[in-house]
């Protein structure tokens, strides 16, 4: 594969040269390069027209629109890639999901693990963790601190604050660099739409509260416009209690505090030109791991942990700036672009109280600057996308531990490298070609990686002490890569479309990779010379978009390539599996994708998704032989359909859809020994019916009432560290005024 991948380069690197050779007298052109030969062929969305998600939503509702997938606003038709839009409307109202993870749950290719409450980390297209990418308008959320397989981070995003989010699937790593591999899921916040002359204002309040979770939300929100200002603010309060499942009540689950606030201001300047300022901030208290704790209930057969508390702290801000401009599709030299300007910190502190009186306490903050240009220019053949980014980590780390109130000696580092930086730069270019009934994405992008981290624990002397000779190293390293991208889309007509194309992905080492020092539920130690790795995905696809029907059907193989696997050496440490991490990961991973929306009568509407996974990686035995086997918490065979009574010009609607996940036994060698997490052979199948039902009262009150998990059900995702709830009634309620 190392040939092929190199000749694949070459190749991607020769088209992009010769774009820019068409460049010459065609930027500068005037004529619309959105006109083909055939008329009927799809063109671009306006702006601010996004229809309700597939699954679910009528099936005449107007074209989606993507911005993700290919970095410029397309109708779904006119996407090469598999893609999903999900809406305000069906987080808080239709699903009233209680998270982010939560509102991805039962779409195609998407596990929706679950180690606690606020610790949830989907994995997309049999990957999960920092092998998918998370953007906040277009921002990453991940850093170099992100740890091996599932994390918590992508739980600090506040679902109630969002206008929508787009899920791409498959590697986008030309567009947005390092990470996105198994998807790309950009969030896009809540912003103010509207700009009349004059002052404007009015807010919003919506409430949650689940029986089984035990779970009640509120938020309160407002916007408003002074001429050509707008501004949108936001604040959400959040209480866990423990969770009720299927088998019983679970302790220990519960006692989280989460606060949200975020504010947007958009100032438009001229007819171009608009300048974007916001804040995001999430403090979330007391969220616990409880599995690895004495209070975990056991699900067939899987053990009980001997901490007595393991709870989280985390913590984020993110504040950016972008001066963006739409000049329109004929505009030259550039039509559309934006710089922005971004810092990002995250921060969190876990505390550990064990058996003996022992208490640990550790944690990070990393400090995130970004900075981002992009730019789109006509081209004679279409249109040229083409920018770069950098960021820049500062991380420091700390651990501190004390026996009956005695504090601890001092230690050399935290979880991760303490002084420790890392540089993240990319340069991209992307061409779009439409000829005919064809449409043509081809791009390549650029890497330059760097980390540094000045405090690290060496594995080669015992302990931690920061006095002893040789104990205390610097790992520095160095990465680049350049890879490619070709996808293409035929119109068979104005309402189907088929597409395919292969794509590199590429994921550089973390910090977290190279230096942890960290007990989870796996045992880690430093590994400082790692290498990246490196993913070619092909995918074949098919899209409709009719009157009654919206249907997409997908296939795609990824090759894998120098991963890093995690395997244990058969080692208890504190009766925790040791690992050891290498770049050792051949493998591939495969699956079918299924989704659709059929509006059988006017009040009548039949969705649903089904998806299979399958895939192994070459990892390391406890003998310490090279075997390949299945990939880590791989998603069961999973089935989600349902029924949407709404009858046309009426407020009111109703819901019963069913999930159903087979039994998932292809355990990697990681899995089998994850005993809290999974049971003894393998996770149980199960099914989950619910009911829902909704309604319009007057012109500001939406409202939905639902009965989940009907036939309470005692079940757990795969993969996750507790049981999800037993029958639960949901409420919601969301008022404009």
């Amino acid at each position: 594969m190392d040939i092929g991948n190199r000749r694949l380069c070459t190749a991607f690197t020769g088209i992009c040269l010769a774009v820019f050779a068409s460049l010459g007298p065609s930027v500068w052109a005037q004529d619309d390069p959105s006109a083909t030969e055939e008329d009927d062929i799809p063109v671009l969305a306006p702006a601010d027209v996004i229809a309700p998600r597939l699954l679910g939503g009528p099936a005449n509702a107007g074209s989606e629109a993507s911005i993700t997938a290919t970095r410029g606003r397309l109708e779904m038709l006119r996407v090469p890639n598999t893609v999903t839009v999900i809406t305000n409307e069906e987080i808080r109202i239709r699903r009233a999901a209680r998270s982010l993870s939560d509102a991805l749950q039962g779409l195609p290719g998407v596990l929706a693990q679950k180690t606690g409450p606020l610790q949830h980390s989907p994995f997309i297209r049999g990957f999960t963790g920092f092998r998918n990418l998370m953007l906040i308008d277009g921002i990453r959320l991940n850093n170099s601190t992100f740890r091996t397989g599932p994390n918590q981070y992508w739980a600090t995003i506040d679902a109630l604050s969002l206008q929508r989010l787009e899920v791409a699937r498959g590697p986008h790593s030309v567009l947005y660099g390092s990470d996105a591999i198994g998807g790309t899921v950009n969030v896009i916040p809540w912003r103010r739409t509207s700009f009349e002359r004059g002052l404007h204002t009015n807010g919003g309040m919506y409430l949650r509260s689940a029986s089984g979770e035990r779970a009640h939300f509120a938020r309160v929100q407002t916007e408003g416009n002074m001429n050509n200002l707008g501004w949108a603010a936001g604040l959400s309060r959040k209480i866990y209690g423990d969770i009720d499942s299927g088998g019983g009540s679970l302790p220990g689950t519960g006692g989280i505090d989460e606060w949200d606030a975020d504010v947007r201001f958009d100032q438009r300047i001229g007819r171009y030109w608009t300048l974007t300022t916001a804040w995001q901030h999430v403090r979330q208290f007391d969220a616990p791991r409880t599995e690895t704790t004495v209070d975990a209930v056991p699900f067939h057969g899987t053990s009980v942990g001997g901490d007595l508390q393991r709870d989280f702290d985390q913590e984020r801000d993110l504040a950016y700036a972008k001066l963006a401009f739409d000049a329109g599709e004929c505009s030259a030299p550039f039509s559309r672009g934006h710089v922005a300007l971004s810092y990002h910190r995250q921060a969190e502190e876990r505390d550990r109280l064990r058996t003996g009186d022992r208490r640990d306490l550790q944690g990070f903050s990393v400090g995130q600057i970004g900075v981002q240009l992009q730019l789109e220019s006509p081209t004679r053949w279409g249109r040229f996308t083409y920018g770069a980014e950098y960021y820049h980590d500062t991380v420091d780390s700390f651990r501190r531990s004390s026996t009956a109130g005695v504090p601890g000696g001092p230690v050399i580092q935290g979880p991760v490298g303490d002084d420790a930086t890392y540089d993240l730069f990319g340069a991209y270019v992307q061409e779009h070609i439409a000829w005919g009934r064809w449409e043509v994405f081809g791009g390549v992008r650029f890497t330059y990686a760097a980390a540094e981290a000045d405090r690290v624990d060496n594995p080669a002397v015992a302990g931690s002490d920061p006095t002893t000779p040789g104990n205390i190293i610097q790992v520095s390293n160095e990465w680049t890569n350049v890879s490619g991208s070709l996808r293409a889309l035929y119109h068979v007509n104005p309402r189907w479309s088929v597409y395919g194309g292969v794509s590199q992905g590429f994921r550089t080492p973390t910090l977290h990779e190279l230096t942890a020092l960290d007990s989870t539920s796996i045992v880690e130690t430093p590994a400082p010379d790692l290498d990246p790795e490196t993913f070619v995905s092909f995918e074949v696809g098919v899209k409709t978009e009719q009157q009654r029907l919206r249907a997409g059907l997908s296939g795609w193989y990824t090759f894998i390539e120098n991963s890093i696997v995690v395997s244990p050496t058969g080692t208890l440490i504190g009766g925790v599996p040791e690992v050891r991490k290498d770049n050792a990961g051949d493998g591939w991973v495969w699956g079918i994708d299924l989704e659709w929306s059929w509006r059988a009568a006017p009040a009548w509407t039949w969705f649903g998704t089904v998806s299979y996974t399958d895939g192994e990686v070459d990892q390391f035995d406890p003998a310490g032989a090279l075997v390949r086997h299945p990939l880590d918490r791989m998603k069961p065979f999973a089935v989600w359909t349902g029924v949407r009574y709404a009858p046309p010009c009426s407020r009111f609607w109703a819901q019963a859809d069913i999930e159903h996940s087979a039994r998932e036994d292809r355990l990697s060698f990681r899995d089998e020994t994850d005993s809290r997490r999974i049971p003894p052979g393998g996770t149980p199948a199960w099914t989950r019916l619910n009911l829902r039902a909704g309604a319009k009262l007057g012109r500001n009150l939406r409202m939905s009432l639902a009965l989940e998990n009907v036939l309470d059900e005692n079940y757990r995702i795969h993969g996750s560290g507790q049981n999800e709830p037993g029958r639960s009634v949901v409420l919601a309620l969301d008022l404009d005024f």
